[in-house]
């Protein structure tokens, strides 16, 4: 399968995926190296804050401690973010010169993503505050819309003399309506973050391949070239979960085994059965993620590949690389 350098159109849905599976494939051993030592990194802080957590707890007055604790686990969280999220784009910029067929050894795509370690870090935070920032306003304008339509149909009145049963008995419309304009904007929502997930879906890939950009440029990077393809991309992203979904289940299911066999030894109610249960949760999650990410990488190069060839014309080419 190949791109012109004049491409007619978007890579299919299909095209996108099965070049990303190819991808992953062909290349598991160097991608899954680099995502074990990312998955680690980002692991570190957990595990800090497991021993200190047990170790605070033999302190008497440890309070004190707590000044100097948080901070520097706060430190260590942000510096093992930027060299998870470092091995991440590192994963994608490798993919993404196969499929220009610029290919470049591991060393040498670690090495520059590496070099762009805190921009990565301060990316994610401003991917934070703006989800965070979305969030705040929709919530306050759903809830100035509910109370508005609950005081226009009379119903917040009515439950001062009557209960929800009676009211539904005498007039279910005044009652209905508001639940189905409830349920309407709650799915309405789930539509515009999922779209806005699409809009956002590469902004760590122009900072792993393009020179000269900063954090906050590359997010509008990934706005940019997303634009009038955010559907496309949800339906990739979507079909690319359902890939990852046995691997879920796989692990909620070695959890409950877990779960289950501690349960037979500890109690439930002590400090040490909880804090085994959370360890080998994350343990459970972080090795998954480990066999995943490589794939999302591979997926995300893909589609930044072809949304640039598309808008840019750039001589591209599809590599179809077998073992």
């Amino acid at each position: 399968m190949a791109v012109s350098s004049t491409p007619q159109g978007p890579l299919s849905v299909g095209n996108v995926i099965s070049a990303g599976l190819r991808l992953y494939s062909n290349h598991f051993k160097d991608y899954f190296g680099i995502a074990l030592l990312a998955t680690l990194w980002i692991l570190l802080p957990f595990l800090v804050s497991a021993i200190l957590v047990v170790f605070l707890g033999t302190v008497e007055n440890f309070h004190p401690l707590l000044g100097l604790a948080i901070p520097a686990v706060l430190v260590l969280f942000f510096y093992c973010l930027g060299k998870y999220m470092a091995g991440a784009a590192a994963i994608a910029r490798l993919a993404f010169g196969e499929l220009t067929n610029q290919p470049e050894t591991v060393e040498n795509a670690k090495r520059f993503t590496k070099a762009r370690l805190w921009p990565f870090v301060w990316m994610s935070l401003l991917l934070g505050l703006l989800y965070i920032g979305i969030w705040i306003v929709i919530y306050l304008v759903m809830m100035l819309v509910l109370i508005a339509l609950f005081a226009a149909s009379g119903v917040v009145s009515l439950f001062s003399t009557a209960s929800i049963e009676q009211i539904l008995a005498t007039n279910p419309g005044l009652v209905i309506g508001p639940a189905l304009a409830t349920l309407l904007m709650i799915l309405l929502l789930l539509i515009f973050f999922l779209w806005l997930g699409a809009r956002l879906a590469v902004p760590d890939l122009p900072l792993a391949v393009e020179p000269e950009i900063t954090a906050s440029s590359s997010i509008g990077r990934s706005w940019q070239l997303t634009q009038k393809s955010a559907w496309r991309i949800a339906l990739i992203l979507f079909v690319t979960a359902l890939i990852a979904l046995p691997l879920a289940i796989l692990t909620q299911l070695l959890t409950s085994i877990f779960q289950v066999g501690l349960t037979a030894v500890l109690s439930e109610e002590s400090v040490t059965y909880n804090l085994l249960l959370a360890i080998a949760s994350y343990a459970f999650s972080f090795l998954s993620n480990v066999f995943v990410l490589p794939l999302w990488q591979s997926i995300k190069a893909t589609i930044y590949y072809d949304l640039r060839s598309r808008r840019e014309g750039l001589d591209l080419e599809l590599r179809d690389r077998r073992i």
